[in-house]
C-alpha cells in the first residue's frame, strides 16, 4: 500500500470513529448508523459479569442505542483517544482505542465509565465502515 494511501485511509478510519462518537453525543442517529457496515455489529461487555449484544445489522444497532439514549437525561461525551491500528490493509483494518466517556447534568460533570473498543473496519467504495465493533468497559455505569 502507498504511503500517501495509508496515510490517507487512517485518516478516515479516525474520522468514522469521530463520527459515531459525535454521532452519539449530538443524538445525530443518521450519523452514527453511517458509521456501520449495513451488516454490522457492535456488543459490550463488563468483565464477566454482563454484556449487551451483539446487535446485527445498522438498524438494529440504531434502534439500540436510540432505546439507551432516551433512558439518558444527561449530556454524554464520548472521548475516543490513544487509537492504534492492530492492522491495516487497502480494504480492511483493526482500530482499538480507549474511550472517557463524561456527562453533564445539573450543571455538574462526572466521569461514567472508561473502556476500550476494538473496531474491525472495512473500505467499500472508498469509503471506511465499521463492521464490528467491542466495547469492552471498566466499569459498570
Amino acid at each position: 500500500m502507498a504511503e500517501l494511501q495509508q496515510v490517507h485511509d487512517r485518516l478516515m478510519i479516525i474520522e468514522t470513529l469521530n463520527r459515531y462518537a459525535w454521532g452519539y453525543d449530538s443524538r445525530d442517529l443518521e450519523m452514527l448508523g453511517g458509521t456501520f457496515a449495513s451488516n454490522g455489529t457492535f456488543a459490550i461487555e463488563l468483565g464477566d459479569t454482563e454484556a449487551w449484544g451483539p446487535y446485527t445489522g445498522r438498524k438494529q444497532i440504531v434502534e439500540w442505542l436510540a432505546g439507551v439514549m432516551q433512558q439518558q437525561t444527561d449530556q454524554r461525551r464520548h472521548c475516543i483517544s490513544n487509537i492504534i491500528f492492530r492492522a491495516l490493509h487497502p480494504d480492511a483494518a483493526v482500530v482499538e482505542s480507549f474511550l472517557s466517556l463524561t456527562a453533564v447534568e445539573n450543571g455538574k460533570v462526572r466521569m461514567v465509565c472508561t473502556g476500550i473498543y476494538r473496531d474491525d473496519l472495512i473500505k467499500t467504495e472508498g469509503q471506511w465502515f465499521t463492521q464490528s465493533k467491542l466495547l469492552r468497559l471498566d466499569n459498570p455505569f
